[in-house]
């Protein structure tokens, strides 16, 4: 017997910090500022009812549009890369997340990242870089149930980042379906507005 998804509703996201450079990694120009924060394994641990890294990178995002200056939001406007590659991964929405689950949702040689930061800034915008520190996590097996899935779907719908027209401020998690391994990866965040780019770097520790 298949579970019915107990996920209905569009996510709500989260409340945004008061402003873009209240987060470890900001951009922006004259139209919309943008804020963001990689998830740490204790920052997922207290969002999320079930271990969730070994499906996905977590990014907490916010945008901060124009005073009263409607705008589009759409997960296909976000991708991110990995040093050394040209090929952005979009964000998964949480249904294709949840049935990526594993049958053990804890691994022994799982590599996590974390944040930490420093300011660059331009004359038509600017951005922040911030160093990903690098950590085993080393934990005993859990199974997830088709239940479970269900309960986790839920979780990541609702905190996710609300999509459609906006003209305040608004803040979601992102899902990207990778796990990273590599520990010379970096990692850059781009959202793409009417042909334009916002960038947001995140570099990690040598």
């Amino acid at each position: 017997m298949v579970l019915p998804s107990v996920a209905t509703a569009g996510p709500k996201g989260i409340v945004p910090r008061a402003s873009a450079d209240r987060y470890p990694i900001h951009a922006g120009n004259d139209r919309t500022k943008v804020g963001a924060a990689l998830l740490s394994p204790a920052e997922v641990s207290k969002a999320f009812s079930f271990y969730v890294s070994g499906s996905c990178l977590i990014i907490e995002v916010a945008l901060y549009p124009q005073k009263d200056e409607a705008r589009n939001v759409s997960l296909a406007d976000f991708s991110l890369y990995l040093a050394g590659t040209d090929t952005g991964v979009k964000p998964s929405r949480a249904v294709a997340i949840a049935a990526k689950l594993p049958q053990q949702s804890k691994t022994t040689d799982e590599v996590i990242v974390a944040p930490s930061g420093g300011a660059v800034v331009g004359p038509h915008g600017g951005h922040i870089g911030a160093e990903i520190g690098v950590d085993v996590f080393d934990g005993k097996p859990i199974p997830v149930s088709e239940r479970d899935r269900a309960v986790v779907e839920a979780e990541l719908i609702d905190k996710g980042l609300p999509e459609g027209k906006v003209s305040s401020p608004v803040a979601g998690y992102l899902y990207f379906p990778i796990v990273v391994k590599n520990k010379q990866s970096v990692l850059r965040l781009e959202y793409e507005e009417n042909g334009i780019k916002i960038v947001l770097h995140f570099s990690e520790k040598p």
